[in-house]
């Protein structure tokens, strides 16, 4: 394989993923939260992380991202001495070294003099985070009528409310209600857009009060009633069904 450098950003949702070179991820903005090896990271802006090769690693990125990605292959790094830099922990580096991996090509030569500033640079290890998204973001997911609270998040992470919800915001630009009701009204478009459920059911299913509360908070965000919006939807999905059956006609 040849060196790559490019930036990249990641979906919201969990992925998997293993493959045969090294590769290294500095955050550029937003957050990307990284699973390798065991060892969790939350890759922000500054911190650089290693995946080693062969290595199954998990990621999810809770909200806008810009990662700047290397992949490094492994008989490239073991003749120029980055080894240890590949399957040591992820440091966070100096803003200078930041600004100039932006500019990073495949350059073998640029990529290589860039390392060794890494290296000689050292930058400062991380403390393993103890909120993790990779496992809380699918949970609360999979069960959105649960009555989720705050308490239970941050117990379930180990950390004191005040504390989980600081970091929360960190990682995904939401506090935890926040992204709680953006999940919830999500499905709760879904279930309108293709299903026949009362507005009590729909409520129900997204873990809202009741119908009452289930119609003021959408009507909050997207400035019509439930059942207004599902008549809608119904009225353009007709609509765009009608257009893709006229286009199929042979005249």
């Amino acid at each position: 394989m040849e060196l790559l450098a490019e930036t990249r950003h990641y979906p919201d949702r969990v992925l998997t993923d293993r493959h045969g070179f090294h590769q290294l991820l500095l955050g550029l903005d937003g957050a990307l939260e990284l699973e390798s090896a065991g060892r969790l990271v939350h890759v922000t802006r500054g911190v650089l992380a290693p995946v080693a090769s062969g290595e199954v690693h998990h990621y999810l990125a809770p909200g806008a991202n810009r990662v700047l990605v290397l992949d490094l292959p492994e008989a490239w790094c073991e003749a120029l001495a980055f080894e240890g830099l590949m399957r040591g922990q992820a440091r966070r580096l100096p803003e200078r070294l930041v600004a100039q991996g932006k500019g990073l090509g495949g350059s073998g030569q640029a990529l290589a003099g860039w390392l060794q500033q890494v290296l000689a640079a050292g930058g400062r290890r991380l403390a393993p985070p103890r909120l993790k998204l990779l496992e809380l973001l699918p949970a609360m997911r999979g069960d959105l009528a649960h009555p989720w609270r705050v308490g239970e998040m941050a117990r379930r992470c180990h950390l004191a409310e005040a504390v989980f919800a600081r970091q929360f915001r960190a990682l995904t630009g939401q506090s935890p209600h926040e992204w709680l009701v953006h999940e919830r009204l999500a499905l709760a478009r879904e279930l309108l857009r293709v299903d026949d459920a009362s507005l009590t059911e729909v409520a129900q299913a997204c873990g809202f009060a009741d119908s009452a509360h289930f119609s003021k908070t959408f009507r909050r965000h997207h400035e019509a009633s439930p059942s207004e919006w599902r008549r809608l939807a119904r009225v353009r999905g007709a609509a765009s069904r009608g257009q893709d059956s006229t286009s199929d006609r042979v005249t």
